[in-house]
């Protein structure tokens, strides 16, 4: 097939097209076996014999995709077969099985199918372990189409195990695709959730499509939200959007700001956190605040200065800054609740993209730049999500994050404004 007018939609489509071109099967395998992939598996049939269950494993926040086990009592995995599993075709007297790079997921799914994610390398040994025998064919009908043998794909990963890539690997970097927005407002307001993005692993502007991949983020949802249907979802993402009734930490900030209670830091944390937790005790003694609210609130005060200390340590906030609001945090997550929306089935793309544009739209009210953005976005998952675990852990997982949007040629964060 000419690539006559034709480009491919992100880097890694790039490295698959000038392989196939050059017909340099090991540059193509090179490619694939650092990267993610989506492939139509058939719906489970909860009237079969074969119910099929998907094992998800959390890692860092990035949800790891285990294969779908068959869960039916004495039989084994290998009985489900290929195309039972799989929305396979033939070609001939072959069984073929497309595989799609997640920009050129078709946009319409088969009937009674689904595109899951998966690692390539890891789900093709898997299938060679089970000794499924295939062709896979990967981009179907596209420039960068390539047909690959299970069997001499997963002998090949074997091979060259220093070239094999992980989840964690793909974790954290900034990834774009080209067939969506990357200039514009819808573009901006998506890169006000590339913090999440970055860590699960996707590009910041995909806005995907309906059921890519939907049941392992309706799982997620769950497990991580407790949503569980559209009427949950649409309360969460007003929630996120709600800055009319202040949360703890909010309010924490307000004080700061209220009283002038360490909005210059003196440069020693104990006296800031002295400052600070005094202009709290005050606030909630004027208030007869409940005990527990005053005991939380207290705490957030000192956990603010601590990671702050911190930015200005690592060079995320100048000397002598602080943040003024975390909303950011908020905001960057309906960004991509919206996108969750979206796939699970709860909106259309048109709800999808005003939720975007409306997080988009706060987020440059509140923030000169993206660096402001990123500090704010940083704070508010230390205070706010790393207490209930390891608050340092959280700490350097999302400065990593901060840093490869702020350093990474291809992030948003350098080639976007954020007004």
């Amino acid at each position: 097939m000419t690539t006559e007018n034709w480009t491919a939609p992100s880097i890694d489509d790039q490295g698959l097209l000038a392989a196939q071109a050059a017909d340099d099967q090991d540059a193509y395998l090179t490619v694939l076996a650092r990267l993610d992939v989506y492939v139509p598996r058939r719906e489970p049939d909860q009237g079969s014999k074969f119910s099929l269950r998907r094992s998800v494993v959390k890692l860092n926040q990035l949800t790891v995709y285990g294969q779908l086990n068959n869960a039916i009592r004495g039989t084994s995995k290998s009985a489900l077969t290929v195309s039972q599993e799989y929305d396979t075709t033939r070609r001939g007297a072959r069984l073929v099985l497309p595989v799609y790079t997640r920009a050129l997921v078709p946009a319409e799914r088969p009937s009674g199918v689904y595109f899951d994610r998966t690692l390539f390398p890891t789900w093709v040994q898997e299938l060679a372990k089970q000794r499924q025998t295939m062709q896979l064919v990967i981009n179907p009908g596209t420039p960068e189409e390539r047909e690959l043998n299970v069997g001499k794909a997963a002998q090949w990963m074997k091979k060259h195990p220093h070239l094999i890539g992980s989840w964690n690997r793909l974790h954290g970097t900034v990834r774009t695709v080209y067939n969506e927005p990357t200039q514009g407002e819808l573009a901006r307001a998506l890169a006000c959730g590339a913090h999440l993005a970055a860590s699960n692993a996707v590009p910041w502007n995909s806005m995907g499509h309906a059921w890519l991949d939907y049941h392992t983020q309706l799982e997620s949802l769950r497990d991580w939200w407790g949503i569980e249907g559209a009427v949950e979802w649409q309360n969460q993402v007003d929630a996120l959007l709600d800055s009319e009734n202040p949360q703890p930490v909010d309010l924490v900030l307000g004080i700061r700001t209220e009283r002038g209670a360490g909005v210059q830091p003196s440069g020693d944390p104990l006296h800031d956190t002295r400052t600070l937790t005094e202009a709290v005790e005050a606030w909630c003694r004027d208030r007869g605040a409940p005990d527990r609210l005053r005991q939380e609130m207290l705490d957030i005060a000192q956990w603010v200065v601590r990671c702050e200390t911190w930015m200005r340590r690592d060079g995320v906030l100048p000397p002598g800054a602080i943040v003024a609001t975390q909303d950011s945090w908020d905001w960057g997550r309906c960004v991509n609740m919206a996108r969750w929306g979206l796939t699970c089935g709860f909106c259309d793309r048109t709800t999808a993209e005003q939720i975007i544009r409306h997080a988009g739209s706060l987020c440059a009210r509140a923030y000169a730049d993206w660096n402001q953005l990123s500090a704010a976005y940083i704070l508010g998952r230390v205070v706010k999500m790393g207490r209930q675990g390891n608050p340092e852990e959280s700490y350097r997982d999302t400065l990593q994050i901060h840093r490869a949007l702020m350093q990474d040629p291809a992030s948003p964060f350098l080639t976007l404004g954020l007004r």
